[in-house]
């Protein structure tokens, strides 16, 4: 009986321990990213590649700038090489467009946004990681180059690269 009543206190203890309704703050890392005007005439790419486990040329959190057939077909090669089935390459017209990535690992439920502005320094990248999800710690491998087309009619010697986060910090 004694030992019934040590481990029904014991129970009682780690459960009122525990927080069942977390407090949680959002948090927004890239207030700046929602004034950031958009260029237009932009294209979304369906570029899919091997991500940094497969291919070690891949890093995370780099800039892509590809330029050229050359500069694309070496981004591609080990993919190709390696005759991945989930693997994307759209074809692309270099004459006329200027292809521009950065790569991220984002959360299971996250999303992502992306701005192109022009600025007096030239192009600014931003991209914005916005994930709602609250406490979770489920690790899906979500990892994505962000890859948009950038018309040639644009100068893009320069571009600067920004990303940040806004999501829920809890005390889970």
């Amino acid at each position: 009986m004694l030992k019934t009543i040590k481990y029904a206190l014991l129970l009682g203890t780690l459960l009122t321990s525990c927080t069942l309704d977390p407090k949680c703050e959002w948090v927004d890392e890239f207030m700046a990213f929602e004034n950031y005007a958009l260029v237009e005439d932009l294209q979304q790419v369906d570029l899919v590649l091997y991500g940094r486990n497969e291919d070690s040329d891949i890093n995370l959190y780099s800039e892509y700038v590809v330029r050229s057939d050359s500069a694309y077909d070496a981004l591609t090669s080990v993919s190709r090489g390696d005759s991945c089935d989930y693997c994307n390459y759209p074809q692309i017209d270099f004459s006329q467009y200027t292809l521009v990535g950065f790569t991220t690992e984002i959360g299971c439920f996250a999303q992502n946004y992306l701005k192109v502005s022009t600025t007096t320094e030239g192009l600014r990248y931003a991209l914005k990681t916005v994930d709602e999800s609250q406490c979770s710690s489920i690790y899906c491998g979500n990892f994505s180059f962000n890859w948009v087309l950038v018309p040639k009619s644009l100068d893009t010697g320069n571009i600067t690269f920004e990303y940040s986060i806004a999501r829920y910090k809890c005390d889970c």
